[in-house]
């Protein structure tokens, strides 16, 4: 596949077709079919440290969405309900708590075990608040682990760096800032809808 994709970007730089550009040899690394020292090798060393924090920034990127459609359990009741979080299911869930915030007592939804559940609102406003807690912490991480990277001048040390590893100072401590008031607001919401957070 190297060897292909090599072909390819030096049919780039000719004008000949077909080719691919530094940006498709990135998704080749996202796609896991190419290293990213495969892509540092065919862009070239004096490419080295941008190819490397492109790569890794595709990398976190898409971790980071994973993470957030794989989706978050939630407590009703007795049980556990888990609720996957593509685009849909996070639309969904909005308007589903839009029927709370209009007024609605109960409504309708399915886990994704597919079974309809008729929630109340308090279990309405709880899957909200999960899935919204969710995304808001994952979209916070990716965006202080992507200014940690952006920050670095070495391409080992961008190479190192994993999604879901501890931040380092200062990073930490803004991400940290921000959930506590991310939490607070959805303390307010449960407070104000007559639940607990």
């Amino acid at each position: 596949m190297k060897d292909k994709l090599r072909e390819m970007y030096e049919n780039g730089l000719r004008g000949i077709e077909p080719s691919i550009s530094a940006g498709g040899l990135l998704k080749a690394v996202a796609n896991g079919w190419i290293t990213t020292e495969d892509a540092v090798e065919i862009l070239g060393s004096d490419n080295a440290l941008e190819t490397v924090r492109a790569a890794k920034l595709l990398e976190i990127s898409k971790a980071c969405n994973a993470v957030i459609v794989a989706g978050v359990d939630v407590p009703i009741g007795d049980r556990r309900d888990h609720f996957n979080l593509k685009l849909e299911d996070q639309s969904n869930i909005n308007n589903l708590f839009r029927v709370v915030e209009l007024g609605g007592t109960e409504y309708p939804y399915q886990a994704d075990d597919g079974t309809c559940t008729v929630y109340s609102a308090t279990e309405i406003a709880q899957i909200y608040v999960a899935a919204q807690t969710l995304i808001t912490s994952q979209t916070a991480y990716h965006n202080a682990l992507k200014s940690y990277v952006n920050a670095m001048a070495d391409a080992e040390e961008i190479a190192a760096v994993q999604y879901g590893m501890d931040l380092p100072e200062p990073y930490a401590a803004a991400l940290s800032e921000k959930m506590a008031v991310a939490q607070a607001q959805m303390e307010a919401i449960m407070q104000k809808l007559g639940g607990v957070a």
